[in-house]
């Protein structure tokens, strides 16, 4: 089960929390240092002294122990490092403390002190120290109740659910391992040792009645009545019978019965102080005897289960020890929190990326409601598997049994899988990261996309089921890699969408992207590998990866069988002249075909698939002209379409030019032209102003940019002033177009907008009794000058009563400058 914070518990967590800040209350003299936490001032404020922990900054250097290939110098390595980087940086604070006459109890495995019943003073002065990162007061989790079934006094024969749902019976089976060789631990409430199914794999069982505790249990807080292990809580009793339990009498509740365990209590009657988390964590990297003296890193655990931690969040909770523990060779395994079913709400440690964190499912092999979701820390995917977590039956103090849920409960099945693994290949034992490498290779693939992630990997199952015997068989042969390309076999281009199915040992599938590349990481093996692709005759192939190598191995699909569509592109417009081209026939199903048109013929070919519908796009490689659409049924044979493309409004296009006939205004004049009116209209909105809207002298010096000459008409509101707001329209003259049949409207204008800002030109046949909007912009990206603007006009072509009006609205938002304003008939001919 998850630990849920305890009222009092307001804190920055021990390891590497974020740096904590500082609160002047009535009672300081002072604003408190700021390497002190707040919440601790607020203490000192009311009781005088307080308890804390102050952390330092120094952290050692543990890469070397890493290539350490003995068990035992490994974790020497990595203890000696720890301890002589804490007692370097620690002297001048354990002087200091020694000499206010303060209790303290300094750590190792996080390089922090515990200080008991100091004052703000001694707090103020230790914050001013140098190497002292964090002052803060301690914390306590507590197990959150588990959702428990009624506790049955007698045992229940045969083998749990969960065991047999990730095939660990199978693996017993079929490999004769159940765990030897493997020491398990848990940092937990306690376990009672001589519970029946738990008492033969405890390693203090000496096997002829007697039983030694040194180095395999601490009590850190005094919990227990007497020196043996004991659990007053059950949770830690409940999570080891499903690593180890076994009654030898049919009761089989642990995935791993043969490994032998060791346990910390961490949570003591169900509640979890720092205290006892941080000491219990540290006694697993170098377990001592009782009193703790005599520490000896052989006998540390070879995997900690841990099925505690924090409400939803990615604190970094004794990332430090987390990380020691790897560099020894200890594999933690994480509960990933019963705070589900909403997304985000994976807790830490398990949420962080460097903890493999379990979620929880049922028998029905369905994600259980309160599993909680990821995604954890920097957006990764949590939990990293799920495990059966509901109704899982497994033992109590009392020498008796009851059937729990939690995610509590589905960490140990992982626990006690790799347990499995490393007793039956133990050149995977301390190896971590390829441990992980194969319980996310051999998980069962399930599909919940709804908290984000893919099929094979999500937020609600992780990389999916655990299988427990597809785990040590793919560390039985190995792991290996796959990679190539899928190209089309005519073009050798990349076939972007194709998708890549394995079949062997493990299945995988994947849709390549747009370089077609693939890459699959699988158990060794044989397999058959198949590549499907639309438009493409699907390819199979046999492929045999072999252990710890990689295997390149691209695919060249065959088109399947087309039918061509040809033609040519040419101008429409008058030249006749042939035209390069892209084109590209889409059939509406996501399915795309390109060419190109010759430049020189504008001849091109596409082949396409028979008895299919595309809209066929025709771009022109060459300025100037509109693109143009065409839709095809393809048969069985192919077809002709030949495209002419026309020449843009604009008129851009080489060897054409600009014939109008009609009326232009130039506004040269700094004046308003005659027959034209400026209407500024006034918004109901208090301390603003209207003005001052169209005007037609350059009050902002801004020059004319709009590619005409001399003067011309402008709304500036950026030069306006703030209280201004401008809802200008700028109205033509009625016209006579009663002759005209080819109508538009061209200005030449410098259009510099801003968000706030709206531009647009309406039109009136009927001398301004009705308007209807004929172009509009709003807001970015504008048309910065010179550009020119042209508007068909086909509904004024033949009237007798025509205007216009040029409208701005906006507040301190750039300005609209026009000239040149043109409306009559307007073509694009051929120059000649």
């Amino acid at each position: 089960m998850r630990l849920t914070r305890m009222a009092t518990a307001t804190a920055c967590v021990l390891a590497l929390a974020a740096g904590s800040f500082a609160v002047t209350s009535p009672a300081q003299a002072e604003p408190a240092p700021p390497k002190v936490a707040r919440t601790l001032m607020e203490t000192f404020a009311t009781t005088g002294k307080a308890d804390f922990w102050v952390r330092l900054s120094d952290k050692a250097d543990l890469a070397p122990a890493r290539k350490i290939n003995g068990r035992t110098a490994r974790g020497e390595e990595v203890v000696e490092r720890l301890q002589a980087t804490a007692a370097d940086s620690q002297e001048p604070l354990r002087d200091l403390l020694k000499a206010e006459g303060v209790k303290s109890t300094a750590y190792w495995a996080t390089n922090a002190v515990y200080v008991k019943g100091a004052s703000e003073a001694l707090a103020r002065k230790i914050a001013g120290m140098k190497g002292v990162e964090e002052i803060r007061p301690p914390k306590t989790y507590a197990i959150p109740e588990p959702i428990r079934a009624k506790a049955l006094s007698s045992a229940v024969q045969g083998i749990a659910w969960g065991v047999s749902n990730i095939n660990a019976d199978d693996v017993w089976a079929r490999t004769g391992r159940r765990g030897e060789d493997i020491v398990v631990a848990n940092v937990d409430s306690g376990v009672q040792f001589d519970h029946p199914a738990l008492v033969k794999s405890y390693r203090g069982n000496n096997g002829d009645g007697t039983f030694t505790h040194d180095h395999n249990w601490i009590d850190p807080l005094g919990n227990c009545p007497t020196a043996a292990p004991c659990d007053r809580h059950g949770h830690g009793t409940h999570t080891m019978g499903t690593m180890a339990g076994d009654d030898g009498a049919g009761t089989q509740i642990g995935v791993a019965p043969g490994v032998k365990w060791i346990a910390g209590v961490g949570c003591p009657d169900g509640s979890c102080p720092e205290e006892a988390l941080v000491r219990s964590s540290q006694w697993m990297l170098a377990p001592t005897d009782l009193s703790g003296r005599n520490p000896d890193v052989s006998k540390r655990p070879h995997i900690v289960n841990n099925s505690w931690g924090s409400d939803p969040s990615n604190d970094p909770m004794f990332e430090d020890i987390q990380l020691a523990w790897a560099a020894s060779g200890i594999m933690g395994i994480w509960s990933n929190g019963n705070s589900g079913a909403a997304c985000r709400t994976s807790g830490a440690p398990g949420s962080r990326t460097i903890n493999y964190s379990v979620g929880a499912y049922d028998a029905n092999n369905k994600i259980a409601g309160f599993s909680s979701r990821g995604s954890g820390q920097d957006g990764a995917v949590k939990p990293d598997i799920s495990a059966p977590g509901v109704q899982i039956l497994s033992s109590l103090p009392g020498n008796g049994y009851a059937a729990w849920d939690g995610t509590s409960m589905a960490a140990p099945h992982v626990s006690g899988a790799v347990a499995l693994l490393w007793s039956a290949r133990p050149e995977y034992a301390r190896d971590i990261d390829g441990t992980r490498l194969l319980l996310d290779l051999s998980a069962i693939d399930t599909d919940d996309t709804s908290c984000g992630g893919t099929a094979a990997d999500n937020n609600v199952y992780g990389e999916g089921r655990l299988d427990a015997l597809a785990l040590v068989q793919a560390g039985t042969t190995g792991t290996a890699t796959l990679t190539g390309r899928v190209s089309d076999a005519a073009t050798e281009q990349p076939v972007a969408g194709a998708t890549v199915a394995l079949t062997g040992p493990m299945s995988r599938t994947a849709t390549v992207g747009a370089d077609a590349a693939y890459t699959f990481t699988l158990a060794a093996g044989d397999y058959q590998l198949k590549v499907t692709a639309f438009g493409y005759q699907p390819t199979t192939r046999t492929v045999t990866l072999t252990k710890e190598n990689t295997l390149t191995h691209d695919i060249a699909l065959a088109p399947t069988e087309r039918v061509n569509l040809t033609g040519t592109v040419a101008d429409g417009s008058g030249l006749g002249r042939p035209l390069g081209a892209k084109i590209i026939a889409d059939d509406g199903a996501g399915h795309r075909w390109s060419a190109e048109a010759d430049p020189g013929t504008g001849g091109y070919t596409l082949p396409l698939l028979p008895a299919t519908t595309y809209t066929v796009s025709y771009t022109s490689t060459v300025p100037g002209y509109d693109p143009a659409t065409r839709q095809v049924a393809m048969g069985d044979a192919g077809q002709r379409l030949d495209m002419g493309l026309t020449v843009s409004l604009a008129c851009t296009a080489a060897g054409y030019h600009v014939t109008r006939a009609g009326s232009t205004q130039s506004f040269d004049g700094s004046k308003q032209p005659r027959g034209w009116t400026v209407t500024n209209v006034e918004l109901d909105i208090p301390n603003y102003d209207y003005q001052p809207g169209w005007v037609f002298s350059d009050r902002g010096g801004r020059g004319n940019h709009t590619g005409g000459k001399g003067g011309f008409a402008i709304v500036d509101s950026l030069r306006s002033g703030k209280g201004h707001i401008q809802n200008s329209y700028l109205t033509s003259p009625s016209y006579d177009l009663g002759r005209r049949t080819k109508t538009m409207l061209e200005f030449a204008h410098d259009l510099r907008p801003a968000i706030n800002s709206t531009t647009s030109v309406d039109l009136s046949v009927d001398g301004g009794r009705t308007w209807t909007t004929v172009w509009s912009a709003k807001g970015y990206p504008g048309a910065a000058g010179p550009a020119t603007q042209v508007i068909p006009l086909p509904q004024a072509a033949g009237q007798r009563n025509v205007k216009f009006r040029l409208h701005y609205l906006g507040q301190n938002s750039g300005w609209w400058a026009v000239d040149d304003a043109f409306i009559g008939d307007r073509a694009c001919a051929v120059a000649g």
